[in-house]
């Protein structure tokens, strides 16, 4: 099952910077020093095939799955009456496959390394002793076995440490991918400071979790994914009753919906816990995951009892949701010429998008419907006072122009902003519409102002000898 949610697009207000600054560490660490781990297990690897190791390393497998594993023992049996018959490179390929096996097996390298197998009063033991220690002490050399958490000791350092280590370049891949997604919903609703922490507290609750679940045994885990599980508990409490959009995938189901965030809480959880349970032994650290969720999910309900969640970035999809079904209303409205419904609905969304101007022309349109309504010229300042940034605003203010000077009797516009259409028209070739506008200011305006007019009409004469005016774009 695969639940991902995504409802929040990426913009320069929102950018996650520490999430990218956490990807980025672990990019780096994977490349600059992971990468030189293949040469040493490759070492390690050719050290073993050469030794005393595989002789009596897999005659004691093969004692010991006898009686514990009978399957298993069948599987060294058929592996050795086919390694029998094998020679060159297969020879080496058959020995390789024997120490992939003895190396799966969990309770044989409990065995081993407890030395219930091979112990002091055996023939062999001197032999296997040595080259058993230079065998571990080369995997030991290696920048990943250094710094995972290993399940046979306790280390604070490697709690925090295995959360940047990753077994292969699609282990990091998937990693950062989630990372990112759920770094961009949660990061922005706690702050920069406090998403780091709490990633990094739910990466050290995750291995904590697998810790006590595998202690003791001769492996360890690693990699981001208990804290990015973290996120997904952070995310679902944080988000809470708010509706979100999410995909899934659950065999051959799929679907975008859209609902509480807090429902996803008991399917992530869910999920994690019925895979340990089905798949205990695996490769995947299953409970590691589980104690992510949980620890994000604690960490999340503490932030929104002391009130330091950001409210404001998790409201903003829902207010956008609201403000979407709202604009689409008064559009409704407007076409059925329902008027003071249609302008009351757009007038709630001013104050937000306020340089929207597809939102402004609605507003204008409904303001010029009833002959002689004053809300006529506030729509009209709020035209002509957008940044005009974009094609879409300048044709809005230009088309705006020439229907007020038409429609509004008088015109009711302040002289700064009348002074600023003015140069804007004249700057866009539209002179005739400018001269209106001029001649407007010019009734309007204090004595400080006579500079500017002075400016504009000069401006405005200088276009009339320009030319006809280029064309609007």
């Amino acid at each position: 099952m695969l639940i991902v949610p995504a409802h929040k697009p990426l913009n320069r207000r929102n950018f996650p910077y520490v999430t990218f600054a956490l990807l980025l560490v672990n990019v780096w660490v994977f490349v600059l020093f992971q990468t030189g781990d293949y040469d040493v297990r490759q070492r390690a690897g050719e050290f073993y095939l050469d030794s005393s190791l595989p002789r009596i390393e897999w005659s004691a497998y093969e004692r010991f799955v006898k009686v514990r594993e009978p399957g298993a023992y069948d599987r060294a049996q058929r592996l050795d009456a086919a390694a029998g018959k094998a020679d060159g490179d297969a020879t080496e390929h058959y020995r390789t496959l024997k120490l992939a096996l003895m190396q799966s097996n969990r309770d044989f390298q409990l065995a081993l390394r407890d030395e219930a197998l091979i112990g002091p009063g055996d023939p062999d033991y001197e032999s296997w002793r040595q080259d058993r220690d230079r065998y571990e002490s080369i995997l030991d050399s290696s920048f990943t076995q250094r710094h995972l958490l290993h399940y046979d000791r306790f280390s604070i350092a490697d709690l925090f440490t295995h959360q940047f280590l990753h077994g292969g370049p699609l282990h990091l891949l998937g990693n950062m991918v989630f990372l990112v997604m759920l770094g961009l919903l949660v990061e922005g609703a706690l702050g920069g400071g406090l998403f780091l922490a709490a990633y990094l507290v739910s990466g050290l609750g995750a291995g904590l979790v697998s810790l006590a679940v595998h202690w003791g045994e001769p492996t360890g885990s690693l990699g981001a994914s208990g804290a990015i599980a973290g996120l997904m508990g952070l995310y679902a409490v944080l988000y809470n009753t708010r509706p979100v959009r999410f995909f899934y995938w659950a065999f051959v189901y799929f679907d975008y919906v859209k609902k509480p965030a807090i429902l996803l809480l008991p399917l992530w959880l869910g999920w994690e816990v019925l895979q340990f349970a089905l798949d205990g032994g695996g490769g995947v650290a299953y409970e590691a995951h589980a104690g992510g969720i949980v620890t994000g999910a604690v960490l999340g309900a503490l932030v929104l009892l002391l009130g330091l969640e950001r409210r404001d970035f998790l409201d903003e999809e829902v207010k956008r949701d609201e403000h979407r079904e709202l604009a689409q209303s008064a559009m409704e409205d407007l076409s059925a010429l329902k008027v003071d419904a249609a302008k009351s609905k757009l007038r709630r969304l001013l104050p937000d998008h306020g340089e929207d101007p597809e939102l402004l022309r609605a507003f204008y349109a409904a303001c010029k419907l009833k002959r002689g309504d004053t809300d006529l010229h506030d729509a009209a300042r709020r035209v002509f006072g957008l940044r005009a940034a974009d094609p879409a605003a300048r044709a809005l203010i230009v088309e705006t122009a020439e229907d007020y000077r038409v429609r509004a009797n008088p015109v009711d516009l302040p002289a700064g902003l009348l002074a600023g259409l003015v140069s804007r028209l004249i700057a866009w070739g539209h002179r005739e519409a400018a001269e209106f506008y001029l001649g407007q200011l010019s009734g309007v305006a204090n004595q400080a102002m006579a500079p500017e007019i002075a400016r504009l009409e000069r401006a405005l004469e200088e276009t009339r000898h320009a030319g006809p005016p280029g064309r609007t774009t």
